[in-house]
């Protein structure tokens, strides 16, 4: 496997000097920058303490998702204050609760941190379900780093990408998810691995514009690929306990192919459990939610065969220097290698934040800082982060920032593609055996 040239860490010149010495040192090991100019800094010496604000589900059905989102903030700012801090900042969190995300908690949220003039930067990997707090955020000039909702981001930010300079996503557009486990399913037919019977999908959703866009484009897919789509069922966005009635009318169709793009943990596990007390011979998709720890703690060996995908984790190659550092910091702070997704989205957003910061100096010049990170292309545990100047969205594809493809095998985590970095291939699931 050709090694990627985005392994290759340019050279750091004079503006990455506002960092101490050691600082540059550790942050260059996990990430790099785009070259500075000399002189391009702007910013004036500081000092004292900056507030990063989180937004971040810390209660509610996806509570899962926020510990990691906080874990991965506070091990960034743990590991930037030990190194010195940044342009003479230290650096502290300030974690808000958006609960189920409803707008009022979000609302509530923004203003909390928004008004608070210590707080000169917010991530998040997801606050509301339609990211509707990008303008708000941006009418502040506050910066705004974000992962989730990424066609919702999209929408908001290509009408005028001018009036938005602070804010930025660090994961790709999502129309690869409605694409890639179509693509994967014909190549394991091609391939003689599995065998459809009627080439037939039956498709849940769940009542949010993150579940409700990718399953269009799924349904886009695979009739554009000549599949028959045997069934549609919506379920309302919260948590879902009983599965019954769905399962019924999936065992009716006897479908080839199950997607369910309910990404809640909680949910999706529910639904494994309940569909293995009478499965079809159906392949099973699960959006997102398999990729966090919680998923399997829920469901076990029942997880085996279980396909799913993910665009903000790991870049899963031993010979990636920062998936592979950040493992270990992980472990060192929380015990295991398991990286959270959605950790890995907020540790990357404060050291893209810090890169910045140390180009412009001055944390009260948002605008400045938000150009700094707009025009930045540094290497994350997640990826290559370089960003798209009409979406404000990181790029995609094998040499920025992966879509990655699972199947559990033998209770774990392996990955089926892409060919670049896959540890394993697809398997029939036991339930089709």
């Amino acid at each position: 496997m050709a090694r990627p040239s985005f392994l290759r860490t340019p050279p750091v010149r004079a503006a990455a000097a506002l960092l101490t010495a050691g600082a540059l040192a550790t942050m260059t090991a996990c990430s790099s920058t785009a070259p500075a100019s000399e002189g391009e800094s702007s910013g004036k010496a500081g000092g004292g303490e900056i507030q990063i604000g989180l937004l971040a589900p810390l209660t509610g059905g996806s509570a899962s998702d926020g510990k990691g989102m906080q874990q991965g903030a506070e091990l960034a700012i743990k590991q930037l204050n030990e190194r010195g801090g940044v342009a003479g900042y230290t650096f502290k969190l300030k974690s808000v609760d958006v609960q189920g995300q409803s707008n009022d908690a979000v609302t509530k949220g923004v203003q909390t941190l928004v008004d608070d003039e210590s707080v000169k930067a917010v991530v998040t990997g997801y606050a509301s379900t339609s990211n509707f707090e990008i303008d708000e955020f941006a009418a502040a000039e506050k910066i705004y780093l974000i992962g989730g909702n990424t066609a919702q981001t999209q929408t908001i930010i290509e009408k005028d990408p001018a009036k938005y300079p602070t804010v930025w996503s660090v994961t790709p557009n999502y129309d690869a998810y409605g694409v890639e486990p179509v693509t994967l399913a014909e190549s394991w037919a091609d391939q003689g691995l599995w065998k459809p019977r009627s080439k037939t999908v039956f498709l849940v959703r769940s009542d949010n514009p993150y579940s409700e866009s990718i399953a269009d484009g799924l349904v886009k897919t695979f009739e554009s690929k000549g599949w028959k789509i045997a069934g549609q069922e919506k379920v309302p966005f919260g948590a879902v306990n009983d599965w019954g009635t769905v399962i019924g009318k999936i065992r009716s169709a006897d479908p080839d192919f199950i997607v369910n793009t309910d990404y809640q943990v909680a949910n999706e596990a529910g639904f494994m459990r309940q569909f293995l007390q009478n499965p079809t011979k159906s392949l099973v998709f699960l959006q997102y939610g398999p990729n966090q720890p919680q998923f399997f703690e829920l469901t076990k060996q029942q997880a085996d065969g279980v396909l799913f995908n993910n665009l903000a984790g790991l870049v899963p190659s031993p010979n990636y220097a920062p998936s592979e550092q950040l493992k270990k910091d992980w472990k060192a702070s929380y015990g295991t290698e398991e990286v959270d997704p959605q950790g890995v989205l907020t540790y990357s957003e404060i050291m893209i934040y810090a890169e910045a910061l140390a180009k412009v100096g001055d944390p009260d010049d948002a605008k400045a800082v938000g150009a700094a990170i707009g025009a930045s292309d540094t290497e994350q545990a997640n990826g290559r982060i370089a960003f798209d100047p009409a979406t404000h969205l990181a790029k995609q594809g094998d040499d920025f920032v992966p879509l990655q493809s699972f199947q559990f095998q033998d209770e774990k985590k392996v990955l089926i593609a892409p060919e670049k970095y896959k540890t394993g291939t697809f398997r029939l699931p036991p339930w089709m055996k």
